[in-house]
């Protein structure tokens, strides 16, 4: 069960993460860059000629179940596992084509820790320490098309796909195939699409996206749920431009040197994905919906450099099973 996240990337102007992730597979989205949200996809695309890179770290710790109750659901042959976090990492490149179209290309590598599966032998109910899986994910490439551009807003398309191209032999302690929801990648095509929107409201900013993604049968026969993403957020700069603002007492410090942009960002990031089918047979315990309430700050250095951290506190936490 989800129960707590923390999200810390670091960017190149843009970062840009369309996600492919599955029930298991963590499903947080991106960085404007010069301003708005942390996950919340932006409207705005990169200019004409501009290409940008960015790394991102994210980590999701989660309540792992008792041994006795996985021994009772192993005894029951209910289908259930145990994992304590996951961790994701990616690499991403992004190109302005035209001052309206943005395309890039997402790499993640995936790490599930701590996994343990009830399972039924000999008419007792066992804790099986399947151990962890990591490897390279499936990377993604996708499009960003900007609709339209006012002077404090911006509409974007944003459509791609996810292939087919992570790991997908990681093995239990055992020697067992892990299942297709533990695997870094999925052996799936997955086309996703949705709409970012961003705009000024004076020194501050708000963003919001949705994006929803549609899952295929990969390996084993498994077709992870379908994926659906919507977040929101404003951000308010504190210090910008060389100099440090202090609301309250309307003083203006200059700051030399390195950090020139410091925003405080508030998110609201959902995500829901359905129920895990296998050849055809819908998973009882997989899919759900949880929302965050996400806190965090950007920095900026120059023009060419931010970075940025980001706490997701679960305000939702509706698993199925």
């Amino acid at each position: 069960m989800h129960h707590s996240a923390l999200f810390v990337s670091t960017a190149v102007v843009l970062l840009l993460s369309p996600p492919g992730a599955q029930a298991h597979h963590p499903g947080m989205g991106v960085d404007g860059g010069g301003g708005g949200g942390i996950i919340t996809i932006p409207g705005s695309t990169l200019p004409q000629g501009v290409s940008a890179m960015g790394f991102n770290l994210q980590f999701t710790s989660m309540e792992e179940i008792p041994d006795p109750e996985l021994e009772a659901l192993g005894m029951a042959d209910d289908h259930v596992h145990s994992m304590s976090g996951m961790l994701h990492a990616t690499v991403n490149y992004a190109y302005g084509v035209t001052e309206d179209l943005t395309l890039g290309i997402v790499q993640p590598y995936v790490k599930n820790n701590d996994i343990r599966n009830a399972h039924h032998h000999g008419g007792m109910g066992e804790v099986e320490v399947a151990g962890d899986a990591a490897g390279r994910g499936d990377a993604s490439i996708f499009g960003q098309y900007r609709l339209f551009q006012r002077a404090d807003s911006h509409l974007a398309m944003i459509a791609g796909v996810k292939m087919p191209t992570g790991d997908g032999s990681e093995r239990e302690n055992g020697g067992e195939l892990f299942t297709v929801e533990h695997q870094p990648g999925s052996g799936s095509w997955d086309p996703f699409a949705g709409l970012a929107f961003d705009r000024r409201l004076g020194p501050a900013g708000f963003s919001a996206n949705v994006l929803y993604t549609y899952t295929t049968d990969g390996d084993q026969q498994t077709d992870l749920g379908n994926l659906f993403f919507y977040n929101a957020a404003l951000s308010y700069p504190i210090m910008r431009s060389g100099e440090g603002h202090t609301p309250q007492h309307h003083q203006h410090q200059h700051t030399a040197g390195i950090l020139d942009t410091l925003e405080l960002v508030l998110e609201l990031n959902g995500e829901t994905w359905g129920r895990i089918e296998i050849a055809g047979m819908p998973e009882e315990h997989s899919g759900g919906h949880v929302l965050y309430v996400s806190p965090g700050m950007r920095l900026g250095f120059g023009r060419r450099w931010s970075a940025h951290i980001s706490c997701g506190i679960p305000l939702v936490n509706d698993l199925n099973g």
